[in-house]
């Protein structure tokens, strides 16, 4: 099933490249999304958790919903903006407590006319999960659920499960990130996406395996079901994140032997 946000039509023709904006200090971001438009990228995903304030102060949600407007505005009209509060439990810079982090995301809201797509972290957000989905989507935003194991690649069984669930329990797009440790790991992710897909047809699903034996799921991942990869233009936000230009000359390669 495709999806349509702000203009780009994820789960159509080739999976849609997203470019990370990711930076320490506001100027740079904003700096950082200006340039975007001259990119390979289909979409920005502006990372809060790495921003400080002066003196390295975390910023205020206030200042965050700042940041958010000031990045759209420097971004072309034709990229829509994800927005992401990676927590250092799942490979972020900023550590919240699951209830810091609920109070944290529903503070964006208000700033949901900048932005399109909210990030929530399935096992961060707990039990206010299907409440966090339902309020970012009643503020018009579409909600990427997401999961991240930096450190290992569960099993196939567990990750397919892990996709439905996210979807089950509200989100408009399931997100899955593992690291492997051999090339079987990275074939398991692309297997339970397929499985995932099969099981939950009308579920965009974006995956991946990081770092480099993972290198090649960003890039054939389309072919087992996941709508989107992650590319840089710049500073990667994962580890295995290849160049976008790069990456979206080897997407419309492959798109072209498959189609």
């Amino acid at each position: 099933m495709s999806l349509t946000v702000g203009g780009v039509t994820l789960g159509e023709g080739r999976p849609k490249i997203i470019v990370p904006v990711y930076a320490d200090r506001e100027e740079v971001a904003v700096n950082r999304a200006a340039l975007l438009g001259d990119s390979a990228a289909d979409l920005a995903e502006l990372r809060l958790d790495p921003l400080r304030e002066p003196e390295d102060v975390l910023p205020d949600v206030a200042a965050l919903r700042r940041t958010i407007r000031r990045v759209r505005s420097a971004l072309a009209p034709r990229i829509p903006l994800l927005v992401t509060l990676r927590t250092k439990a799942e490979g972020g810079d900023r550590e919240v407590t699951p209830d810091q982090y609920g109070e944290l995301l529903r503070g964006l809201l208000p700033a949901a006319y900048s932005f399109q797509l909210l990030d929530i972290e399935y096992r961060t957000a707990g039990g206010a999960m299907t409440r966090l989905c339902r309020e970012a989507q009643e503020a018009g935003l579409t909600v990427v659920g997401s999961m991240h194991e930096f450190f290992r690649t569960p099993p196939e069984d567990d990750m397919a499960l892990a996709l439905c669930t996210m979807g089950d329990a509200g989100a408009d797009i399931a997100k899955l990130a593992v690291m492997p440790d051999s090339r079987v790991d990275a074939a398991a992710l692309l297997a339970a996406t397929a499985r995932a897909h099969a099981i939950r047809p009308t579920l965009p699903l974006i995956t991946m395996a990081m770092g480099a034996h993972g290198a090649v799921t960003r890039v054939c991942g389309g072919a087992f079901g996941s709508c989107a990869t992650f590319g840089t233009a710049g500073t990667a936000s994962a580890p295995g994140q290849p160049d976008a230009d790069a990456l979206r000359a080897a997407l419309d390669a492959l798109d072209a032997c498959l189609a």
